[in-house]
C-alpha cells in the first residue's frame, strides 16, 4: 500500500535572471529547503555559506551546470549544491527546472561515498524525483506550464511512498 504525501509549490525568491522555488508538504509550517537552513545553519555555519554563496552565484549568472553537481538518475532534473568548485560536507537537494528556475529541497550531511549509501540523503532525493516526476506529468497535460522564470498552472502535488 502506497502513502500519498500532498505538497505544495512555493515561490521563495524571485531575482533578475532566475526564480527560486521549494516546496512544502501539507501541514508543514516551513518549506524543505527553511526546514534544511533551520537543522544547519548553527552546526555547519561555513557549509551554510558555501551553498549560500553557489545560490547567490546562480542569482547572477542562471542555474547552469556550473553552478551544481548532477544527482539522481539520468531521466530525471535532481542536481546537488555545492558544486564540484566548493568543499563543503552538506548537501542540499535541487531540481533543476530550466537556467532560470531551481527548485530548492533539503538535504543533509554527507559522510558516505554517495548518497544512496545514507538512508536520510537517499529519501531526500527520491522525494525530488517523485516531485520532478509529477512536475514533467502535469507538464505533458499542460496542469503546469513554465513561462520564463515562473512555474504557473496548479502547484498542488502528490507524491506516492511504499509502506
Amino acid at each position: 500500500m502506497n502513502l500519498e504525501r500532498k505538497l505544495s509549490l512555493i515561490l521563495l525568491e524571485e531575482y533578475e535572471k532566475v526564480n527560486f522555488y521549494s516546496f512544502q508538504f501539507e501541514n508543514d509550517t516551513h518549506t524543505e529547503f527553511e526546514k534544511f537552513l533551520m537543522s544547519f545553519s548553527e552546526s555547519h555555519p561555513e557549509d551554510i555559506g558555501t551553498i549560500m554563496y553557489r545560490l547567490e552565484r546562480i542569482t547572477q549568472d542562471g542555474v547552469f551546470e556550473r553552478h551544481y553537481r548532477y544527482a539522481g538518475k539520468i531521466k530525471d532534473r535532481t542536481v546537488e549544491l555545492p558544486s564540484h568548485f566548493d568543499t563543503a560536507n552538506l548537501r542540499l537537494y535541487c531540481i533543476c527546472i530550466s537556467p532560470k528556475i531551481l527548485i530548492l529541497g533539503n538535504g543533509g550531511l554527507k559522510t558516505t561515498r554517495t548518497y544512496n549509501e545514507d538512508i536520510y540523503l537517499n529519501k531526500c532525493v527520491q522525494t525530488l524525483q517523485k516531485i520532478d516526476s509529477e512536475l514533467k506529468a502535469k507538464e505533458g497535460t499542460f496542469k503546469i506550464y513554465i513561462l520564463d522564470k515562473n512555474i504557473n498552472g496548479d502547484l498542488s502535488l502528490s507524491i506516492y511512498d511504499e509502506k
